[in-house]
């Protein structure tokens, strides 16, 4: 484990953008969104632009944070480090799966 690693694991600073990435991935839950849709949502809410925001300017926080520590650190690296924990996020709340719409008006049985 990296020195930025071992201080970040202690730090309250990342339980802010997992909070938020949690909150975020909720929301898409709540919206019926897939994993698919993320590359290509279907709609934007003002609450998932805010949270999208937040996250990315915590997650610079982050950076930010340990540079002024002192520590010589990437976002790359940075994000190695993070991503393992969101993909742990992204487990514990699931998202639909695939695209569950119907597709036939449902008039055949009649």
């Amino acid at each position: 484990m990296k020195p930025f690693e071992k201080y970040l694991a202690h730090s309250t600073i990342l339980r802010d953008v997992l909070d938020t990435y949690l909150a975020l991935r909720l929301h898409l839950q709540e919206l019926g969104f897939s994993e698919e849709d993320l590359d290509s949502p279907p709609t934007y809410t003002g609450k998932m632009m805010n949270l999208q925001e937040k996250f990315n300017h915590e997650f610079n926080n982050v950076i930010r944070f340990l540079q002024d520590y002192g520590f010589e650190v990437s976002k790359d690296e940075v994000a190695d480090f993070i991503m393992p924990q969101l993909y742990k996020i992204n487990e514990l709340t699931p998202l639909k799966d695939g695209n569950t719409e119907r597709r036939d008006s449902g008039d055949e049985d009649y």
